[in-house]
């Protein structure tokens, strides 16, 4: 009975331990490790259906960890689909006008509609319903400079060995496999923001 009660003990002793470890971030601190604001950039592109499924996770992930978390978005259009670069340039000509955020989930919420077909006639009416100046949306659309900043976010993407869409980098570390839904992106998200060997 007593070797027992040792055995017991010594398990409870084992796990609070461990979990000291990690609120103190293993760095042998006597306070909590501060969490560390994470920047995660993400290669994807507008017309990829795992890039929707994943828009909607890093969606709760800003609803949940506020301005801890630095969301950059690169674009990355593939060359499989019809409608990515119109996509991508039909968001970089909002993003001109104050409406990059608008445009983005709005283009990203109805992908299923617009990629049937007569993809640009949904984007100018989501510029019309975002209240932007038409002319200009139309001039940037086709402008240069759009199309080079697309095209120079894809080529950065290349160099960075990204060859699949969506790629996360996460305080410049690129993850080798997609986090398997809300609660692992979370806890990764977490891993990086009370890393202790910062």
């Amino acid at each position: 009975m007593k070797s027992l009660k040792t055995q017991i003990l010594l398990i409870v002793a084992l796990v609070v331990t461990a979990g000291a470890a990690l609120y103190f971030g293993l760095s042998g601190n006597s306070t909590p490790a501060e969490p560390q604001k994470v920047v995660l950039i993400k290669y994807s592109d507008y017309q990829c259906p795992a890039c929707k499924f994943y828009h909607g996770i890093n969606e709760q992930l800003k609803e949940e960890f506020g301005d801890m978390v630095e969301f950059q978005y690169r674009y990355f259009p593939l060359d499989g689909f019809e409608f990515s670069r119109d996509a991508a340039y039909s968001v970089e000509a909002a993003k001109r006008q104050g409406k990059f955020q608008e445009m983005h989930n709005r283009i990203f919420d109805t992908q299923e509609q617009w990629s049937k077909g007569d993809a640009m006639t949904y984007f100018r009416s989501f510029a019309e319903e975002f209240e932007l100046d038409m002319e200009q949306f139309e001039a940037d659309i086709v402008n240069p400079e759009v199309m080079e900043e697309v095209a120079r976010q894809r080529t950065e993407g290349r160099r960075r060995l990204v060859n699949a869409t969506p790629t996360y980098f996460i305080n410049g570390q690129k993850l080798q496999q997609l986090p398997q839904g809300l609660e692992q992106f979370r806890s990764i998200v977490e891993l990086y923001m009370y890393r202790s060997d910062r």
